[in-house]
């Protein structure tokens, strides 16, 4: 029986966390950016390569919450913002980064044994 690989965990999220967004979008008057369309794409482009190759996956779908932290892209419709001034990260799309690292880490960590 094969062993069930856990990193999908984060790109679920956010895909619920879209999922969500469109939902809300569709019965209400919110309206969604440009950043927060290419933060869709960005996660439709690593579903395709959870699918297909694995390791691009592992560094697009972590880029992408990378830049999402700052502020350069979206895919939440409410931005969140935690810090001092005009600098801010997000907190949802860090503890995103941090999950994706950390499942990577293990992942790979049993490669190379």
């Amino acid at each position: 029986m094969k062993k069930l690989d856990f990193d999908f965990i984060p790109l679920g999220i956010s895909i619920i966390l879209i999922l969500v967004s469109l939902v809300v979008i569709a019965t209400s008057n919110y309206a969604l950016s440009l950043k927060h369309y290419i933060g869709i794409g960005c996660v439709v482009l690593s579903i395709y390569f959870y699918i297909k190759n694995r390791m691009t996956y592992y560094v697009l779908y972590g880029l992408t919450l990378l830049i999402g932290i700052f502020g350069l892209l979206d895919f939440y419709y409410s931005t969140f913002k935690v810090g001092f001034g005009s600098f801010g990260i997000n907190p949802i799309l860090a503890g995103l980064l941090i999950l994706h690292i950390a499942l990577v880490y293990q992942i790979v960590d049993k490669l190379d044994r």
